[in-house]
């Protein structure tokens, strides 16, 4: 991120690729639930390196993130982008729950509840619960919360 990005560029970009799904209101703080930081203030005046804020995404199935500086980066960003990826998270590799062999490709919202329901695609047919409790498997700390399909 430049310095002179503001938290709410942030909000906006991970809302973006990561979190967004009912529009949800979120905070950013410096010890999980404490005081909110305001959301106009920039990185600058914020963030010093070895600093950690906590990110809340939807207080009622929150995500909750914890947002690091590890250095203040002077450089080009591609387009003068305020806030630009670097690097990715790998997609995430859990197993079907029902036939513990192949990928699962979606999460029934209805058995996530007793720590199950991600399941592959064959043993999503057959699945007890209704097709319409699935949502995919997606490369998000979000995945399986609230509607959110990755889109």
């Amino acid at each position: 991120m430049k310095e002179n990005a503001r938290l709410e560029d942030l909000d906006t970009f991970l809302r973006n690729i990561w979190l967004e799904c009912c529009g949800h209101l979120s905070a950013f703080t410096y010890d999980g639930y404490g005081e909110d930081i305001n959301i106009k203030s920039t990185i600058s005046k914020i963030f010093e390196p070895g600093l950690s804020l906590s990110y809340m995404y939807d207080f009622g199935d929150t995500t909750e993130l914890t947002i690091k500086n590890v250095e203040i980066y002077k450089g080009v960003t591609e387009g003068n982008k305020k806030i630009q990826i670097v690097s990715r998270n790998a997609d995430p590799a859990v197993i079907c729950d029902e036939c513990g062999k192949k990928p699962a490709t979606v999460i029934c919202t209805e058995c996530q509840y007793e720590d199950a329901g991600w399941l592959c695609k064959k043993c999503a047919q057959n699945h007890e619960c209704d097709e319409d409790m699935f949502l995919p498997v997606v490369n998000s700390p979000r995945a399986g919360a609230c509607g959110y399909t990755g889109d």
